[in-house]
């Protein structure tokens, strides 16, 4: 037979010591019994459709029909790029690509050229990363490699 301690499963439910006991009370009398209770089942819930009222959705809608890129819906409404899209997949809306300007495509170039990495560049150029890595091979930019790869 191995040894009996504090870690063994063969302790016999040994008891914590009581400053932990007295700590853990403590800690109980200072946050409510159900600290969620003050929040609504839409602010918990993980699924889009439960946190945003079809008033909100319809509200996103218009907003990209209108022109509102996603970025700045995922802003406004707290949620992330592809619940924004899949909202919008699921209310047929037709996607739109936005592609970079002429000046935006050459100011893609001249900052990666000056060393800035795609990322970066991007969220300067508020479009996303694939978009700007697509620009910088048809403009014939010769890509670094990755850090880490």
């Amino acid at each position: 037979m191995g040894t009996v301690g504090p870690a063994s499963n063969k302790s016999g439910g040994l008891l914590p010591p009581l400053e932990k006991l007295q700590k853990l009370a403590e800690l109980a009398a200072v946050v409510p019994a159900d600290s969620t209770a003050d929040q609504d089942d839409t602010s918990r819930s993980w699924l889009i459709r439960r946190r945003l009222a079809d008033k909100q959705v319809a509200e996103l809608v218009e907003l990209y029909r209108s022109g509102v890129g996603t970025p700045a819906l995922c802003e406004q409404f707290g949620i992330s790029k592809p619940s924004v899209l899949e909202l919008l997949h699921e209310r047929g809306v037709q996607m739109r690509r936005q592609p970079l300007t002429k000046a935006q495509r050459v100011l893609a170039v001249q900052l990666y050229e000056d060393g800035l990495a795609i990322k970066p560049i991007a969220a300067k150029l508020g479009s996303s990363f694939g978009a700007v890595h697509r620009v910088l091979k048809a403009e014939g930019v010769r890509l670094r490699p990755r850090p880490g790869r």
